[in-house]
């Protein structure tokens, strides 16, 4: 295991809370532990351009006593609740949001990345737009395909590692973060 990317919190998908996941600092703190290079993100639902930027900062304050050396990212997942509060966004003003998110991650010296399968990508996203900014390409079936240039491939949720109970997600770095 080369790296491993922490997921430190989340917004809330109904009241927009922002939550910290209660193991994020001993996940990072694991990784480090064992020389593991360690990436971070945050599920985004937000509805404003304040929001993502509050999001970007909420988490940059959070892996700020740590060395990360893998991207930074923004994981945006499907509407699948009808509650949800991104659900009537427009991708016009989600791809607002998320190049604010990436803008704010870049200004504090990390690497920005976005989250996503392809149905995400083209269904909620200006995929135009966000161009020069990495992507992590989430697809469990057969060999990746995306039409754009993408840094990492998520290949499977079903995973096994040691030491970790259950599932893991099982990822493949096309691009070397390790050597920023």
């Amino acid at each position: 295991i080369e790296y491993a990317f922490i997921r430190v919190g989340y917004r809330g998908y109904t009241e927009g809370k922002l939550v910290t996941d209660k193991y994020y600092k001993d996940n990072i703190e694991g990784a480090i532990k064992n020389d593991i290079g360690v990436g971070a993100y945050f599920v985004t639902k937000a509805i404003t351009e304040s929001e993502a930027i509050e999001e970007a900062d909420y988490l940059i304050d959070c892996i700020k006593p740590y060395n990360i050396t893998w991207p930074v990212v923004i994981d945006i997942e499907p509407n699948t609740n009808p509650s949800d509060r991104t659900s009537t966004l427009q991708p016009a003003s989600r791809t607002t949001f998320v190049l604010a998110f990436c803008n704010r991650i870049k200004e504090a010296g990390y690497t920005p990345m976005i989250y996503g399968g392809v149905g995400t990508y083209m269904k909620y996203l200006e995929f135009e737009r966000l161009e020069g900014i990495d992507k992590w390409f989430a697809q469990y079936f057969n060999q990746p395909w995306l039409r754009y240039e993408f840094g990492i491939w998520q290949a499977t949720d079903s995973g096994t590692v040691d030491g970790i109970k259950g599932n893991v997600d099982i990822d493949f770095s096309i691009k070397n973060y390790a050597e920023k």
